[in-house]
């Protein structure tokens, strides 16, 4: 239990210092007026990062919930283990990209509405944050204390 969890929690926060990374080099982008978009491009860029959060995050959580399901009615405790691993590095992955797209977003094209889709990105990825007690949750794994 203890190796699954320091490797999803590695990858979640690696998501995280992306973010900064990100951040980081989109301000400086900005403040030496690298890129200038239309604001046509504009435009579709929010068009298509609204689609893609109001399709993927009820589609990420619900494929995941059933797909877990699955997984804990595996007997081999390893093989339940790395498919756990998988599908939820994968969840996190597809939430993560609205967080990262926004922070780009605002930074590069400068518009101040990217900071709230990076703020939904962020907020929905607290959902996935694994903690010992989510893991045995959602593996229906007996707490032996």
């Amino acid at each position: 239990m203890k190796p699954l969890q320091k490797k999803l929690s590695i990858f979640y926060y690696s998501v995280f210092v992306l973010a900064v990374l990100f951040a980081v080099v989109g301000y400086f982008f900005n403040k030496n007026g690298l890129i200038v978009a239309d604001r046509s491009v504009v435009d579709i860029f929010k068009l298509i990062i609204i689609v893609y959060m109001l399709t993927i995050i009820p589609l990420s959580l619900k494929v995941f919930s059933t797909k877990v399901k699955k997984i804990a009615q595996i007997e081999n405790e390893n093989e339940k283990f790395a498919k756990y691993l998988s599908i939820a590095k994968i969840r996190i992955a597809l939430l993560s990209i609205i967080f990262l797209f926004g922070i780009i977003a605002f930074y590069i094209i400068n518009v101040k509405d990217y900071i709230y889709i990076a703020g939904i990105g962020a907020i929905v990825l607290i959902f996935c944050l694994p903690t010992k007690n989510r893991i045995e949750n959602d593996l229906f794994i007996e707490k032996i204390d």
